[in-house]
């Protein structure tokens, strides 16, 4: 049995089911190991492109595995290096190149994980990275605990529901009630509250999003985001959503940020807690399921916008905004 809580909506705007992507990452295994246990485990087919990144192909789409480092992943550490001795009249050799890389690549593991990517999955077949990170697991796989500066992260791409402005705002209005409870809920390390990566939206934004007569066009939805947030650093990273409304818009305003336009939301609040027996993705994934509760419940938005606000503008409050919300989540959910 699924330990997925399915969404109020399952399917998206072409009544097609719904589909996630998850990025996990974790560190104490080595990259040979870990494709010889999904290949022999879940029948992966890999495609090497270096020796620090590859595609694993399997009957439910293309899955990445990589060490989250660019300079390996991307080559430009050989590229780098042999154009610095071309300057000098050095032609150094490409075994020298090899094996300068692997040195790297040896030192830097302990501090940069490896990062598993799934394809988009439909909602009917979640379960398939449960039992990945399970395999892992039991294979020794390490995450955020593990070390007290492993900031690693779960993320997870929901597909959105509908492109209209309106669903879209108010699957942001409901995130960010509920960002300050989410985050205590899921007891965010704090080798990861201390990054940038996590961000949680601030009260001014908060403010402006959330008034009752905020009722933005597309194109102030994005203008709006991108003034109150130039960065993809947020608990929940919108810009991919606003990249493929009108990637134009996005790029002259952000032409260097690292931004990949698709249709879903980039959720990265979540610990990665591999290796931890009593742990599942399913749980961080039920989180988020309180999002899209909220943001289909018009009276229960319109309440806690309204209660929210409140408690922004007050000077002293008797009760913390997150047991507010669990309050109130207990009564009505």
């Amino acid at each position: 049995m699924s330990n997925f809580i399915m969404p109020p909506n399952i399917y998206n705007q072409e009544n097609k089911l719904r589909k996630a992507g998850f990025e996990l990452e974790f560190s104490n295994i080595d990259m040979e190991k870990i494709l010889d246990i999904l290949q022999s485990h879940f029948e992966f087919q890999v495609q090497k492109h270096n020796n620090f990144l590859y595609t694993l192909s399997s009957k439910d789409g293309d899955f990445t595995l990589e060490l989250d480092f660019e300079l390996l992943t991307k080559q430009t550490l050989k590229s780098n290096i042999k154009q610095f001795f071309e300057e000098f009249g050095v032609n150094i050799k490409t075994q020298d190149l090899e094996n300068l890389e692997q040195m790297v690549g040896k030192l830097s593991k302990d501090i940069v994980p490896y990062e598993i990517s799934t394809p988009p999955l439909p909602l009917n077949k979640l379960d398939l990275v449960d039992k990945i990170v399970s395999t892992l697991s039991q294979n020794n796989a390490k995450g955020t605990k593990d070390k007290l500066y492993n900031a690693f992260g779960l993320h997870i791409n929901i597909e959105l529901v509908s492109l209209e402005v309106s669903s879209i705002l108010n699957y942001l209005k409901a995130y960010l009630i509920l960002q300050d409870y989410i985050n205590k809920d899921a007891q965010i390390d704090l080798a990861r509250k201390i990054t940038p990566y996590i961000d949680n939206f601030k009260p001014e934004y908060i403010k402006y999003v959330l008034d009752e007569n905020h009722f933005p066009t597309q194109d102030q939805l994005i203008d709006d985001y991108l003034f109150y947030n130039p960065t993809r650093n947020r608990s929940l990273d919108m810009l991919p959503i606003l990249a493929f409304l009108d990637e134009k818009r996005v790029r002259e305003k952000l032409p260097k940020e690292k931004i990949k336009p698709r249709p879903a939301f980039h959720y990265r609040l979540s610990n990665s807690m591999i290796g931890d027996p009593n742990w599942e993705i399913a749980d961080e994934w039920n989180r988020w399921i309180l999002v899209e509760n909220l943001a289909n419940d018009k009276k229960g938005l319109e309440q806690l916008s309204k209660e929210y606000l409140q408690h922004i503008d007050n000077f002293i409050n008797l009760q913390t905004w997150e047991s507010k919300v669990k309050q109130w989540l207990l009564e009505n959910m």
